[in-house]
């Protein structure tokens, strides 16, 4: 099976299992409350601990890793994951729980991270955006379907049932990537403070606030989406459908993102933000109307992850290029500034509603749009300039 596509509908089932697991506990929220006798508030900070736990641990795991064969690294970060979330369908404590939670978490960003890394070898240059595009799918595939479908059967039956049909899915897939994926994917052997070397490249290190801003930007919204289609004035019980419609215009997203890659790649990305801005300073007025209104939310969506793939290509192709030894670590910078970012745009979606209220949440997140803009600008020449 050395077909690239077929090998990415492999690594896309891998992100959408990966998926599944991060996004799970916020459907479950009340089952697992229930069974430990926990608070829901404190068993929302399993989401939070995730969060932390993947951003902290990636970048060393990723860095740690970079000498050894990716394909056998690949397989053991899946084994120990699958470990982990199996570990969480029989925990018979909370304890246990955020133990069996931790182990997750803290290989997934690597797992996804060499999975990225695999673009390069399985897939001409010309369709590195097209694999990544569809490896970060997996993830807007889980939030549409894998986690309603599973807060379902949690609903009917016990929620632990849930995790070991991921873990199930999970061993097809480990076996499906021990077929498909080439053996011979071995990392460049240097010490390890030589693949740091890749953070002093003003290409890595002035790009990293491009993610990191463009997350902080959408994040201070969508953090506050379900209050936002609350005072539109529609009914209560088409929320959900609301958020499946609004999950398929983020998974667009993700392919428009492989298009932009592929089509201008970081060149394109000011163009967008300008709209993005946009799309942000009318969202007060818009929201004054319902049909408008919804249509500006949906916008968001499909803005949501438009910078992944372009970035991810710049961040692996400068590697590449420039510090073979530091591929696996470059593979990483994306989703643990992303991550920054979310965390970022969430508390300051937090301070805006708070002090200024929720029609203002708009005018936050374009500031931030304002920065990836002018980031994106500086980066642009810097790129130039190196070529």
């Amino acid at each position: 099976m050395r077909n690239y596509k077929a090998q990415t509908i492999i690594l896309v089932l891998l992100s959408f299992i990966l998926g599944n697991n991060e996004f799970l506990v916020m459907g479950i929220l009340s089952n697992i409350s229930a069974t430990y006798h926990v608070s829901i508030a404190n068993v929302g900070l399993l989401v939070t601990a995730y969060g932390i736990i993947y951003a902290i641990s990636t970048p060393i795991i990723t860095s740690l890793i970079g000498n050894f064969n990716r394909y056998y690294s690949l397989i053991v970060l899946t084994i120990i994951f699958l470990f982990g979330n199996t570990l969480s369908g029989f925990a018979t404590s909370y304890t246990m729980l955020i133990v069996s939670r931790v182990i997750s978490a803290s290989v997934a960003g690597a797992i996804i991270s060499l999975s990225m890394t695999f673009s390069s070898v399985i897939a001409p240059r010309s369709k590195q955006g097209f694999v990544v595009s569809w490896i970060f799918s997996g993830f807007s595939i889980a939030s549409v379907i894998g986690v309603p479908l599973s807060t379902a059967i949690s609903s009917f039956f016990d929620w632990r049932i849930t995790f070991f049909i991921i873990s199930a899915m999970g061993l097809i897939t480990l076996v499906l990537l021990m077929m498909s994926l080439p053996k011979d994917f071995k990392g460049k052997t240097s010490p390890l403070s030589s693949q740091f070397e890749l953070l002093k490249d003003s290409r890595i290190s002035f790009g990293i606030l491009l993610p990191f801003l463009a997350m902080s930007a959408i994040y201070v919204t969508y953090t506050y989406l379900q209050p936002m289609y609350g005072t539109l004035g529609f009914p209560a019980q088409s929320l959900s459908l609301f958020l499946v419609i609004f999950g398929v215009t983020s998974l667009i997203s993700n392919q428009l993102s492989g298009r932009i890659s592929d089509h201008g790649g970081l060149k394109t990305m000011p163009k967008v933000y300008l709209f993005e801005i946009l799309v942000f300073l009318v969202l007060p007025l818009f929201t004054q109307n319902k049909y408008l209104g919804i249509a500006n939310l949906l916008m968001v969506g499909v803005i949501m992850y438009l910078i992944n793939s372009p970035i991810q290509i710049h961040f692996l192709n400068t590697a590449k290029d420039s510090y073979p030894q530091a591929i696996t670590l470059a593979s990483s910078l994306n989703p643990v500034f992303s991550n920054l970012g979310i965390s970022l745009g969430s508390a300051v979606g937090s301070l805006v509603v708070g002090n200024f209220g929720l029609s203002m949440i708009g005018i936050g997140s374009s500031i931030f749009a304002v920065g990836a803009l002018l980031i994106n600008l500086q980066l642009n020449k810097i790129i130039a300039a190196k070529a």
